[in-house]
């Protein structure tokens, strides 16, 4: 098997056979019935986002971060075609906190702004040299934060689309960015095992957190109330910083390398996902900032795999993650009780709770949108309409709204309560609009890829 993250996978439509990519740009075909693999297709340079099968199964297209599209021919294992540019699919959406506004960015650097109503594109930039992983809104959202693998942090102007600042100082890719709740604040983490604190308003760096060891700091998170920073660090620490005062304030020590942390919306509890499936709840006592302890509240491990996303709902009731093994758990806040766990077919890369809770929203298998009852982890909806992996799933803070976009470069929006489609919008692709009406010397496999990246065939 792989050594290295699987990032996607396929299912031929023979459903005979399974090709499955991973974090290196390894792409190996894995035969249904033995269970054996058949053959490793190799090329990519970096991790490979989306495969799909033709739909006679004799070709498998693959799109990586090398931004190419390959075109393979399964029975000898060889590429056939290499479309250039093509990486060009939101990779992180965000909605504003006042449901008003989307943003989603691209590996590409580029950044769109829409009304979250209609999808009616209100900026779109190019705002960084490389791709753009990290993207955060103020909590008033008049600004946004993006993070990118050019080392620098940009702050934009929701109203006018413009830069307000550029921040720089980071030696390696930044990681996340995140607003504290006043929006004063804004915090950086990078691959350069630091996090930077800037004081937004006056464009200036507050402080450099690192650690003598250089072991890797790796998730950040503000508490939705005070001036807390809480951050992950390889040697299975938790710490939080005071950002008005400079300094730790508070720390634990979890049972394996912590992975990602997040704080509930009523401010009371921490919750840490770990790289050996368990999920630690803390509660939190914040007499006056100046020291916090962290109460044990409970811990779940379900899994033996790492956890790779968490997320609470809106009322602090209840916590989701998912793992490796491709399951969903949702467990109780009050008692740590895990209440149901949803079987997997696909890796969630997406997890989104509604508004009001009552909803868990997935990504899954044949490129659709699941919708299950939060509370006993049944499925109740599926929203189709996408054609390609999913890349994000986000739900509006103020309504029943729902955001995807998949590989592809498309973007929707959904009505959970309702499952319908409200609004759809695409990037605009390198093939987007070209007309392959009656163009020759394509083969299935390049013609697929073109309709795959916006051409249109209309016989």
């Amino acid at each position: 098997g792989s050594k290295s993250w699987i990032d996607s996978l396929a299912l031929s439509p023979g459903e005979d056979q399974i090709a499955s990519a991973d974090a290196d740009g390894a792409i190996m075909l894995w035969d249904v019935q033995t269970r054996q693999p058949q053959r490793l297709l190799q090329g990519h340079q970096g991790s490979v986002r989306s495969l799909a099968y033709t739909p006679d199964g004799r070709y498998l297209l693959s799109g990586g971060y090398d931004e190419t599209v390959r075109i393979w021919d399964i029975q000898s294992g060889l590429e056939e075609a290499r479309l250039q540019g093509h990486a060009h699919w939101i990779y992180r959406l965000a909605f504003s906190p006042n449901g008003q506004y989307l943003a989603g960015v691209t590996l590409t650097g580029a950044i769109y702004l829409w009304d979250a109503h209609h999808l009616n594109l209100l900026h779109v930039r190019q705002g960084h040299q490389s791709a753009i992983r990290a993207l955060a809104f103020s909590p008033d959202s008049r600004l946004f934060a993006t993070g990118s693998d050019d080392n620098t942090i940009v702050i934009w102007d929701v109203q006018s689309g413009e830069v307000r600042h550029t921040l720089r100082g980071h030696e390696r890719y930044v990681r996340l960015v995140a607003f504290d709740h006043s929006g004063r604040y804004l915090a950086s983490s990078s691959y350069d095992n630091t996090i930077r604190l800037w004081d937004v308003a006056a464009e200036r760096l507050l402080n450099i957190v690192s650690h003598s060891s250089g072991n890797t700091m790796e998730w950040i998170a503000f508490h939705p109330q005070q001036p807390l920073l809480a951050y992950t660090h390889a040697s299975n620490h938790i710490y939080l910083w005071n950002v008005e005062r400079g300094r730790v304030v508070g720390e634990t020590t979890t049972t394996s390398q912590p992975k990602m942390l997040a704080f509930s919306p009523d401010g009371r509890y921490l919750a840490c996902g770990a790289y050996d499936g368990s999920v630690t709840l803390w509660e939190l006592v914040v007499p006056d900032g100046s020291c916090v302890s962290l109460a044990e509240h409970g811990q779940m491990q379900p899994s033996a795999q790492s956890a790779w996303v968490l997320v609470f709902s809106p009322k602090s009731s209840l916590l989701a993650w998912n793992g490796e093994q491709r399951e969903i758990y949702i467990a109780a806040v009050q008692d740590g009780e895990v209440l149901c766990r949803v079987p997997g077919t696909h890796l969630a890369n997406c997890i989104a709770v509604s508004p009001d809770g009552k909803h868990l929203v997935t990504d899954g298998p044949e490129f659709n949108v699941y919708i299950y009852d939060a509370l006993i982890g049944e499925a109740s909806k599926t929203l189709k309409g996408h054609t390609a992996n999913l890349t994000s799933i986000v739900a509006s803070p103020a309504s029943s709204t729902i955001a995807s976009s998949d590989a592809a470069g498309v973007v929707k929006l959904w009505n959970v309560s309702l499952g319908a489609t409200l609004a759809t919008a695409r990037l605009n692709g390198p093939y987007l609009g070209m007309n392959i009406t009656g163009a020759t010397g394509l083969t299935q496999g390049q013609r697929q890829s073109l309709l795959a990246l916006g051409a249109v065939d209309e016989p």
